[in-house]
């Protein structure tokens, strides 16, 4: 009973680490139609448009960009969208070292931004038109 209830727990475990990754290989034999050396995705996320440039942030492309400019002063920051789903955006601001210092979080359905100080805290949190 032990036995089964840590290989159960283990396979679940496993399971859960590999959620966080883009793709995962199965080492062992994932079943009965499963052959060899052949690779099987398990789990594929969808991130859509992540990564985009820098300019397209600090451009004021987005509805939040005024926000981020009147309370950071995002001019003196790169910024960088990591997620951009039809849900949430989140942007980035990293000083010139390349640390991040404050995030911005936009949920697309509620127009709510939602600014953050990697230091303070919270900075701004509102519902803004589009």
């Amino acid at each position: 009973m032990r036995s089964l209830f840590l290989s159960t727990a283990a396979g679940a475990l496993l399971f859960a680490s590999a959620a966080g990754t883009e793709s995962a290989k199965v080492t062992g034999a994932a079943g009965a139609n499963h052959k060899p050396g052949e690779d099987t995705k398990m789990i594929q996320t969808d991130r859509q448009n992540r990564n985009v440039a820098y300019d397209d942030a600090a451009n004021g492309m987005y509805p939040e960009s005024d926000i981020l400019d009147e309370q950071v002063d995002a001019d003196h920051y790169q910024m960088q969208v990591v997620e951009n789903n039809e849900n949430i955006r989140i942007i980035v601001l990293k000083d010139e070292n390349g640390h991040a210092q404050y995030k911005s979080i936009f949920q697309k359905h509620r127009h709510l931004v939602k600014v953050i100080d990697f230091d303070q805290g919270m900075v701004f949190k509102g519902v803004i038109g589009t």
